[in-house]
């Protein structure tokens, strides 16, 4: 498939884009958003549940094989379920932004389409990643470092002072995980509209994912600087109205201000959830040209 080359500055209009997505349907945007933090975390709570339940007694020492037998099918669930709620979101911002009707429950489309064992597959695909780019780490780091890190930490907790180790390479180490972290993200948040909307194959969409991971290279790193600094001037926004409802909550008792504290939070994750989403789609559809993308062209920011 052909990969455009997108000039750097290309970033910043996917990124002024991503902040007006939803404004043609909010209500299915933002609720497919809302929609995809539950279930990861009714997930994630299955997950806790059935660790708990294996584990057995809490005085009693845990059966490692037994979590580990419970835990590992479940995490790559997890692992795999991401990728195909993340179309099924792109699937939600895309329609609403075609003008087509569209409603929260349709994150869930992916479930229903041909594309499904593909999207699956690039779950998969992280968890391999995964697996590699840690032995990467391990041999940048050196041998021993890694468990004096975990032992520091667990010092840290246990209330000691932390005497954090050096790695052997740190200058080495620091490159490999931020080009492991920039090819990781961008090769999965192109794939999967690849797969989901291009129709490729797992190996076609990947290879192309790369390809345009490398050739745009100054776009993406544009679009992600300028995602990563807004969302920290966010949450710090963020923070403050949350403890600011707290506060007002709390006048008339603790429970009203923990809940009220949790509205803007659930906002901001939801913002930021179809920002990135949304962004990449917005990406996906630049560099290799979406036939049902909508015509109207991009104007600035509505309010």
């Amino acid at each position: 498939m052909q990969v455009r080359k997108i000039p750097v500055s290309q970033g910043l209009a996917w990124f002024r884009a991503a902040i007006d997505l939803g404004a043609r349907n909010p209500k299915a945007v933002f609720g497919a958003a809302l929609l995809f933090m539950a279930t990861l975390y009714l997930f994630a709570l299955v997950m806790v549940a059935v660790v708990v339940a294996v584990r057995g007694e809490a005085n009693a020492a845990p059966n490692l094989m037994l979590v580990a037998i419970a835990f590992v099918p479940l995490f790559i669930g997890l692992m795999v379920l991401v990728p195909i709620l993340l179309g099924g979101m792109m699937h939600v911002i895309r329609e609403a932004e075609a003008g087509r009707p569209v409603r929260a429950r349709d994150l869930f489309a992916p479930f229903r389409s041909p594309r499904l064992p593909a999207l699956a597959l690039l779950g998969l695909f992280q968890i391999v990643l995964a697996i590699l780019g840690g032995m990467v780490f391990i041999a940048l780091a050196g041998p021993t470092y890694w468990q004096e890190y975990l032992g520091a930490i667990r010092g840290a907790m246990g209330g000691a002072t932390p005497v954090m180790p050096q790695p052997a390479h740190p200058g080495l180490l620091a490159i490999a995980q931020l080009t492991f972290n920039y090819f990781t993200y961008a090769v999965m948040l192109f794939a999967v509209p690849l797969v989901l909307f291009s129709n490729l194959g797992i190996v076609e969409a990947v290879r192309d994912a790369l390809r345009a991971s490398v050739r745009n290279v100054g776009a993406n790193l544009v679009a992600a600087a300028l995602f990563v600094a807004g969302t920290l001037v966010a949450a710090i926004v963020v923070l403050l109205i949350s403890q600011l409802f707290a506060w007002i909550g709390g006048l008339v008792h603790p429970a009203v201000g923990a809940l009220l504290m949790m509205l803007p939070l659930l906002a901001f994750a939801a913002a930021m959830l179809v920002m990135l989403a949304g962004g990449a789609y917005i990406a996906w559809r630049d560099i290799f040209d979406d036939p049902q993308a909508p015509t109207q062209p991009f104007n600035g920011i509505e309010a």
